[in-house]
């Protein structure tokens, strides 16, 4: 593996939901656990950019690992809310390095303490590992079923992503799962992080139709607002550089679908069921969008730059 490819796997980043601020845990990605959770020990470190640093119990079940004891702290100590974007870059030895995004997807100011609260030692037993991870169990075998199914959850996850600037049809309850909606709020959240002024943008999430005209949908609400209804056809361009001319063809009740010729633009980027896909808005007058393909198990790649601090001693 490249020296490149490893810092990129070691990244992670979650969105903060209420559920996460009302159990007072953060579970640790299970892709990430795949690769580094061996060698995490039973307390962390977790440093902000200010220099100071909070250790952090870990609960381990099976193959599943939390930001548990002391997690709480950290979150009060930060602000920390739902809906706040935090990126994780491990660096070996159970360190991270977080940065963490408010609702307007920019870096908070990190709040300071003159007290030694962040220093505090964890110590955690393995009968208390167990015992939390046996009642962690229960709990989420009650749970599991219901924060799908949570009345309220799909809509505020839509208004996250209309916050962050990002278009996604109105028939989203009819197309996608409350997990796929959360999946599309966190890559959101990392592609503004990355792109803090970008352009006009609509999202989907991609499923196989037996009519490859109607996999992707530009929202009305966004059509209306950014492409002239006489356009009959736009270029997309693909992350390599490849661009298409693609038709287009309009609903009666408003938006459009990529028509002619997107069915070799899914087979070039290769996408398969659940993949995210941003189409980004990069000239307006002969209307030429830039595709950015999130697959399931793609990593975020754009934050080097951001943990270029010096090592924690």
């Amino acid at each position: 593996m490249s020296s490149s490819a490893a810092e990129t796997s070691s990244m992670f980043y979650s969105i903060i939901l209420p559920s996460t601020i009302h159990n007072k845990m953060l579970r640790i990605p299970p892709k990430f656990v795949g690769q580094f959770g061996d060698e995490l020990s039973s307390v962390a470190k977790l440093a902000v950019p200010d220099g100071r640093v909070w250790q952090v119990g870990l609960t381990k079940f099976g193959r599943k690992i939390w930001f548990h004891q002391g997690w709480q702290n950290f979150v009060e100590s930060q602000s920390i809310s739902a809906g706040y974007f935090l990126l994780f870059k491990y660096e070996k030895n159970s360190i991270f390095r977080v940065l963490i995004f408010d609702m307007t997807a920019c870096e908070i100011d990190y709040p300071y303490e003159d007290d030694m609260a962040c220093e505090m030692c964890v110590e955690i037993s393995e009968e208390q590992f167990k015992h939390e991870a046996e009642l962690l169990s229960r709990k989420r075998k009650m749970e599991d079923g219901l924060e799908r199914d949570e009345p309220n959850a799909e809509p505020d996850l839509l208004v996250s992503l209309r916050k962050s600037g990002i278009y996604i049809t109105e028939k989203y309850k009819e197309l996608y799962s409350t997990e796929e909606l959360e999946r599309a709020v966190y890559t959101a959240r990392a592609f503004k992080a990355t792109n803090p002024k970008p352009n006009p943008l609509f999202m989907i999430i991609w499923k196989a139709n037996d009519k490859p005209c109607r996999e992707v949908y530009a929202p009305a609400r966004f059509a209306y607002q950014y492409v002239d209804e006489d356009s009959k056809s736009v270029e997309v361009q693909a992350p390599s550089g490849r661009k298409w001319s693609l038709g287009i063809h309009w609903r009666a009740t408003g938006g459009f679908f990529l028509a002619k010729g997107w069915a070799g633009v899914s087979d070039y980027v290769h996408l398969t069921e659940g993949d995210i896909c941003i189409f980004e808005l990069v000239r307006h007058q002969d209307v030429v969008f830039k595709l950015h393909v999130f697959h399931q198990c793609s990593k975020i790649t754009s934050w080097r730059e951001k943990f270029s601090l010096a090592s924690i001693v």
